[in-house]
């Protein structure tokens, strides 16, 4: 999906999230946004490292170590690749 789109929904499930009297509805806007917000910041790491940022400078901004980004963005990339 392309960062447009994917921009496109995020403006979406906000605008349900704030104009909607429906719970349930505002539920599933709020559990779009956070889905469409891992995907955003999978792929952002991503393309980071594909320009050459180092794990431990990713970890840093993380305030975490480098191995914990290692695997926390290695085990969702997994994760996303097997749904």
């Amino acid at each position: 999906m392309t960062k447009k789109k994917v921009f496109a929904q995020v403006r979406d499930a906000a605008d349900e999230l704030e104009t909607s009297t429906d719970e349930l509805v505002r539920l599933a806007a709020a559990r779009t946004l956070r889905q469409l917000a891992e995907q955003v910041e999978r792929e952002v790491v991503d393309d980071a490292r594909a320009a050459g940022v180092r794990w431990i400078d990713i970890g840093e901004v993380y305030g975490t170590s480098k191995q914990s980004v290692q695997q926390r963005f290695t085990a969702r990339r997994a994760a996303a690749t097997e749904s």
